[in-house]
């Protein structure tokens, strides 16, 4: 269980699609202080019951005197923030601040994975470096999740439209991924709290489902009850469009097709089976057939 030295945990980024998930997790367990960080201008709110610090982002003075007393620093912020280098910054400010431990916000695939050779995830890169550098000083973990395949089914970025019952197969959609569920984040990064002997100075795969594009189609069309017009498209084509499209500043198109030309294609850069130590941090996993079933039932619900 958690050493009494991790104990006061502050997170960045608790209004993000995934801090939301960790913090909610964070909050459901005893064992620990919450302190979320927050911008001076943000307007938004939280529990009652867990403590906020609000202020400017670029006051590396302020900055480090908020982590100060802090035993972990959990890291969620999303685009902006990377894009800032506000990652590089606040490691920095918490190795000044003599934090014990730091997780950054990685949740996804392996950055490190030369064949992701993406650019606009330099700035992970960059973050995971100084980490390293200073690991003497400063534990670390990676927490490497997969695509998010609930959120990625919701809003069709992983290639499904279930309104229009229409999915687009990348080299056939034959290439196995791995993903997680948003609320599996949360108890992942509570469980990687709760085992800093198995997850310290590392990167870990957690992960709910290893899957392809086919089977879940297959799921899309049995709980739909229709057959779905197929588009395809080539990795390899997929690559030189995000490439276009980060020439012109078109930064989401980029950031999308990067990412599924990546975890599409025949490297299985995504594909996790055999990395996973769910069992051992005491997770369980859920289904695809319960993630694609639900899906289908929040659209019914919603449209």
């Amino acid at each position: 269980m958690t050493s009494s030295i991790y104990k006061n945990i502050l997170l960045v980024g608790a209004t993000g699609t995934v801090g939301e998930q960790v913090l909610s997790a964070l909050l459901a367990d005893a064992a620990f202080n919450v302190t979320i960080l927050s911008r001076t201008n943000s307007k938004a709110t939280f529990p009652s019951n867990v403590q906020v610090i609000k202020i400017d982002y670029s006051d590396t003075v302020a900055l480090t005197k908020a982590l100060t007393n802090q035993d972990v620093v959990i890291s969620t912020i999303g685009g902006e923030g990377l894009a800032k280098n506000f990652g590089e910054v606040l490691v920095q400010a918490a190795i000044d601040a003599k934090v014990k431990w730091f997780i950054p916000s990685e949740f996804g695939i392996d950055y490190e994975d030369p064949a992701a050779n993406i650019p606009l995830f330099a700035t992970k890169l960059a973050v995971v470096n100084l980490l390293k550098k200073h690991s003497s000083h400063i534990a670390y973990t990676l927490i490497t999740t997969g695509v998010f395949v609930d959120w990625g089914f919701d809003n069709g970025f992983l290639s499904f439209d279930i309104n229009n019952r229409t999915a687009t197969l990348y080299d056939e959609g034959k290439y196995r991924v791995s993903g997680i569920t948003l609320p599996s984040i949360g108890k992942a990064v509570v469980a990687v709290l709760h085992h800093p002997q198995l997850t310290q100075n590392k990167r870990i795969f957690v992960a709910d489902v290893t899957f392809t594009q086919q089977e879940a189609l297959a799921l899309f069309e049995r709980y739909t009850n229709t057959k779905w017009s197929i588009k395809h498209i080539r990795t390899i084509d997929a690559r030189k469009e995000a490439e276009e499209n980060l020439k012109k500043g078109n930064i989401q198109q980029a950031f999308g097709g990067y990412l599924l030309s990546y975890i599409y294609n025949e490297h299985e850069g995504g594909n996790f089976d055999g990395k996973t130590i769910n069992k051992d941090l005491g997770l369980s996993t859920v289904s695809l057939d319960q993630i694609v079933k639900e899906a289908v039932s929040r659209k019914t619900r919603t449209n």
